[in-house]
């Protein structure tokens, strides 16, 4: 029989999970009024750990703001972790399945040389993803100093088979499938073409659970998140990371139910000046009781407050015509973040962690040029009473996005693009979409180009754009000296947009496949200048040539040591003769085109759009 009420359950058969996501510890860590706002919701969270007594804490990704965060931030993370999940208080859940196969190392709690109360469970982010050649998280470096237990990692991207952690608390089993962060294009499509696994032990009743990090609004774009109805049904909760929106609501689990629900616990710090970051930050308390659970959203008391309003202009009566409209609006814009201001002390809790100075962001449809003014300087009327006095506003104009004027033309109106624009990759998908044609990138993918801005802005590394960049540069130069392309401008350029289009209508498979293609043995791409890619040409016209310094072998020889002709050929007569050159590894063919390199493309598409813009490009 089922039963909703905790109190019966027996405490030696119910598994409590303290449930949270995407804390992004080190965001804005530098600023002097917001820096500490991550470390004290974190440091909330797992004391409401202790405090509920759970068994586990269960992290949904983007435990770390950045790829590579700071060691202050590090630092401060394993204060925290330390200082609330280390004790001497047993754990009492036990781990069933294979550890070699679901972790990097041994659970922590197992760890005899660790005393641990409240174990962390964690998959990685988008933000915590693995940089660089050896691919190592953030997470990687929590888990082999016994802090944290990192699962769901997956390097194969054609195909994900997922294994659960299997824990047992009495007669209570829990299945736990870990996904950390793949990208959404590439993820969706692996649901599609059923090559998303979960193994299943059908023998025994388990409670299912999976955690990912991924899309989940469908505004995303087309395929560009995890639909819900591709997720497995014989799962009983999902536990959803990386959508900020906190949509927590109680939840009291059956037997007979035919469909998982989800927990989208949201963001315990507000990242980004959002409506979504301004609802209430939440924890979740999960209870599990054999196949019946019982979910409790637990309010966050710590985390600054935030207000977000919506303010059309044409929509009010600000008064008298006779004064300039600029300052009019300004006027009416102060009292509406003094109003803003009343409201934000009605979210103070009380909790000594607490910040006082609140957030406040009004988005502001404006309709007349007449009516926007300098946002910086309105925003410094309120320095000392807000924590973001620089970026108080948002001014949009107020029609629809993008929509072009009459007489407008070609032109691309940027602000419209940027205020529309969900993340990074449709900002600059949207963008170049919106140029005319002689104003596109001739050569650059534009697939290519917002991938790499994506990475970039996520985790904060120089090395990816350059690598993407110097990429695509190889491919090109290995196409054109492989095809019959001649030095004919049209002829490159065409076979450059070949290329260019190749990425752009590439899936995510293809796309996996071309960036991971090699170059031709034969050919050599891997200097940056015209003459190591045509060293070969240039040996074999001075070897032709028969006199001078390079007769002797070419510039690398020993004969170029000699400073007169006569005297060097009678050194060579007393001293051992000289080694023939060493004959090059791989040759470029001998073609026209094998004399076209790095630096030639790099002129070729600055000439291209010196019609246009110069930063196309």
């Amino acid at each position: 029989m089922v039963s909703h009420d905790s109190s019966v359950w027996s405490h030696d058969e119910t598994i409590r999970i303290l449930i949270a996501s995407d804390i992004h510890l080190g965001y804005l860590e530098d600023h002097p009024v917001r820096g500490e706002d991550s470390f004290i919701a974190f440091e909330e969270a797992l004391s409401l750990a202790v405090q509920y007594d759970v068994d586990l804490v269960l992290l949904g990704g983007d435990l770390f703001h950045h790829a590579k965060p700071s060691l202050n931030c590090i630092y401060k993370c394993t204060e925290i972790i330390r200082k609330y999940c280390f004790g001497n208080k047993p754990v009492s859940i036990e781990l069933l399945s294979d550890q070699s196969i679901n972790f990097s190392r041994n659970v922590n709690y197992e760890d005899p040389n660790l005393n641990v109360s409240y174990p962390i469970l964690s998959i990685h982010g988008n933000h915590d993803d693995p940089v660089g050649r050896d691919g190592i998280s953030s997470l990687d470096i929590l888990s082999t100093g016994g802090l944290v237990n990192y699962f769901g990692k997956w390097t194969d991207y054609t195909h994900v088979q997922i294994s659960p952690v299997l824990l047992q608390k009495g007669d209570t089993k829990l299945a736990l499938y870990g996904l950390s962060h793949l990208k959404d294009q590439r993820l969706s499509r692996l649901f599609q073409e059923k090559k998303v696994e979960m193994l299943r032990d059908e023998d025994h009743e388990w409670f299912n659970i999976l955690v990912l990090h991924q899309n989940r609004a469908e505004d995303r774009g087309a395929g560009n998140f995890i639909k819900e109805d591709e997720l497995p049904k014989f799962l009983d909760l999902v536990v959803w990371g990386h959508e900020h929106d906190c949509e927590l609501y109680e939840m009291k689990g059956n037997t007979e139910k035919d469909y998982f629900q989800v927990v989208q616990p949201g963001s315990t710090v507000a990242t980004s000046l959002a409506a979504g970051e301004a609802k209430q930050k939440h924890c979740a308390l999960l209870q599990i009781h054999k196949n019946d659970y019982i979910l409790t959203p637990l309010p966050l008391k710590s985390v600054r407050p935030f207000i977000f309003k919506t303010i059309v202009l044409s929509e009010h009566d600000m008064g008298d015509e006779d004064v300039n409209e600029s300052e009019k609006v300004q006027e009416f814009l102060k009292q509406k973040v003094n109003e803003a201001l009343t409201e934000a002390q009605s979210l103070m809790s009380g909790d000594p962690r607490q910040p006082s100075l609140p957030l406040i962001r009004l988005s502001v449809f404006y309709e007349r040029e007449d009516q926007i003014f300098n946002r910086a300087r309105f925003g410094q009327h309120f320095y000392g009473q807000v924590a973001n006095s620089s970026d108080i506003l948002l001014l949009k104009r107020e029609r629809k996005i993008r929509e072009r004027r009459q007489g407008q033309g070609d032109k691309v109106n940027v602000a419209d693009i940027v205020t529309d624009s969900t993340d990074v990759e449709t900002l600059l998908r949207v963008y170049y979409e919106a140029l005319p044609p002689d104003r596109r990138l001739t050569a650059l993918p534009v697939q290519l180009m917002t991938e790499a801005v994506r990475d970039f802005t996520i985790k904060q590394s120089d090395e990816i754009l350059k690598a993407a960049l110097d990429a695509h540069k190889r491919r090109c130069i290995a196409a054109l000296i492989e095809s019959n392309t001649d030095t004919d401008i049209e002829a490159i350029a065409d076979r450059l947009r070949v290329l260019r289009d190749e990425i752009d209508n590439a899936d995510a498979n293809q796309l996996a496949a071309l960036k991971s293609a090699t170059v031709p043995d034969h050919i050599v791409i891997e200097g940056s200048s015209d003459e190591e890619l045509l060293k070969p040409e240039l040996d074999k016209e001075v070897q032709g040539r028969g006199r001078g310094r390079g007769s002797r072998g070419g510039r690398g020889s020993r004969a170029r040591g000699a400073r007169a002709r006569g005297r060097g050929r009678a050194d060579d007569a007393t001293s051992d003769p000289a080694p023939p050159p060493a004959a090059a590894e791989r040759r470029t063919p001998r073609r026209t085109a094998a004399k076209i390199s790095d630096s030639w493309i790099k002129n070729y598409a600055s000439k291209a759009g010196r019609d246009s813009s110069d930063n196309d490009d």
